[in-house]
């Protein structure tokens, strides 16, 4: 287990340098045939599967998504002597914008039908998830830096997180046209960021450039020490959903509830906090990347003053989902779809629709492709396959490709694994 917790605490030591939507893939909600379709929906596995096991040795299932609200291109310019410069745009890219991340590797799944309408599903993943507020106003003072006469306010949040999941989930067919499921997750943590509301001002004098920095700031932290597992940090989660075969013929619908869930931080518990009052420093402003930073550094962490204590026992939430689906299938082989998904945390909702069209060659392959339209950019393609070579499934999906050069991408999502995959006799 060291190894895990190991390999979760380096996720999550990059995790804020990243901007997700962290949810599952929309696509492979749509492929029933798939087992991950569960993870948007404990109700959504077709009938025909009989039982199914995520290959533990090779890759079951690994999804990384990222939204990065701005691009490397929207942050830094190359200037016509090859040197790198702050684009001034980047002020208006970044207002108040969520950074998020999220890794979701599956150490083990399985799943089994019994009595033709019931089934067990049971899996382990290692997760790493991270939300951080970037307020969009220390864009302007890092490019611009301050005028006279002139003071601003941000406020940030924080909420990041590494743990370890095992869910034991239950499906069954109430009849012909209705299904439900519920899926209960033991959590144990590894290790957590967690602050709300940290607030920083800063004013600039009238006849100079001479700021005064005002901070009350309070971050709690909490981390298994390595290797010996601790007790403690433990919550638990739950996902639910059901699925409805209509009286139209070839229409579906499905509404499903996940990660709605919470983890008691309580191994190790730090606070760090800062209370700067009248702090004076000088800036002005970066204009180039080719500098020394070192005695602006030095300046505000004799400033900040950032001490640490001991702290108390703490909660934090998991980034609940809910999605919403209506698949029509046309033919045999052809299916349209639409998906309604949002994601929660705290007093934070990215809202996403989704709209998508499979198409199925015989019974061992198919592909999926669609588009999900976002606020922040309504252009986000993606792709998905799934291939079947007897026990053997395959699968592949990549969204929200807002751009195929990475320098432009600002999101993507990625999501492959192998599963075996028996099918009942009819199939």
């Amino acid at each position: 287990m060291k190894y895990i917790y190991t390999f979760l605490a380096v996720i999550l030591a990059g995790a804020p340098f990243y901007d997700a939507s962290a949810q599952e893939s929309a696509l492979m909600s749509f492929m029933r045939q798939s087992p991950q379709s569960l993870r948007t929906n404990p109700a959504g596995l077709s009938d025909s599967i009989r039982w199914f096991m995520g290959m533990p040795f090779f890759l079951s299932h690994l999804s990384v998504d990222v939204d990065a609200g701005f691009s490397y291109r929207d942050a830094i310019r190359r200037n016509a002597d090859n040197s790198l410069q702050i684009n001034p745009g980047i002020t208006e890219k970044i207002r108040n914008a969520r950074t998020m991340f999220n890794v979701n590797y599956e150490l083990l799944s399985f799943g089994f039908r019994f009595r033709e309408r019931h089934m067990l599903t049971f899996g382990v993943s290692a997760v790493a998830d991270a939300s951080v507020l970037l307020p969009g106003e220390l864009a302007t003072l890092a490019v611009k830096g301050n005028t006279p006469g002139k003071s601003l306010s941000v406020t940030s949040e924080i909420n990041a997180s590494a743990y370890v999941e095992a869910a034991l989930g239950y499906s069954f067919a109430v009849n012909k046209n209705w299904k439900a499921g519920l899926r209960v997750k033991y959590l144990k943590g590894a290790g957590n960021i967690f602050g709300k509301n940290l607030r920083a001002g800063i004013a600039t004098g009238a006849d100079d450039y001479t700021m005064t920095l005002h901070a009350d700031a309070q971050v709690h932290t909490s981390w298994l020490k390595a290797p010996a597992p601790e007790p403690g940090n433990t919550g638990m989660a739950f996902d639910a959903g059901v699925y409805y075969n209509t009286p139209v013929e070839g229409l579906s619908a499905g509404f499903s509830m996940t990660d709605w869930g919470w983890i008691d931080w309580t191994s190790n518990p730090k606070i760090y906090e800062t209370g700067v009052q009248d702090g004076d420093f000088e800036f002005a402003g970066l204009t180039s990347l080719e500098g020394d930073f070192s005695q602006v550094v030095d300046t505000l962490k004799s400033i900040i003053d950032l001490k640490s204590r001991d702290g108390k026992a703490y909660r934090a939430t998991l980034p609940g989902k809910i999605y919403v689906s209506v698949a029509y299938r046309l033919t045999e082989n052809d299916t349209f779809g639409f998906l309604f998904s949002t994601r929660a945390l705290d007093s934070f909702s990215r809202t996403a629709f989704t709209l998508m069209y499979s198409r199925s060659v015989g019974k061992w392959f198919s592909v999926s492709a669609g588009n999900n339209f976002m606020a922040s950019k309504i252009f986000n393609p993606g792709i998905a396959f799934n291939i079947r070579g007897g026990a053997f499934q395959f699968y592949l999906a990549a969204e929200n490709i807002s751009s195929l050069n990475p320098a432009h991408a600002r999101t993507l999502h990625v999501q492959a694994g192998m599963n075996l995959t028996f099918w009942n006799r009819r199939h």
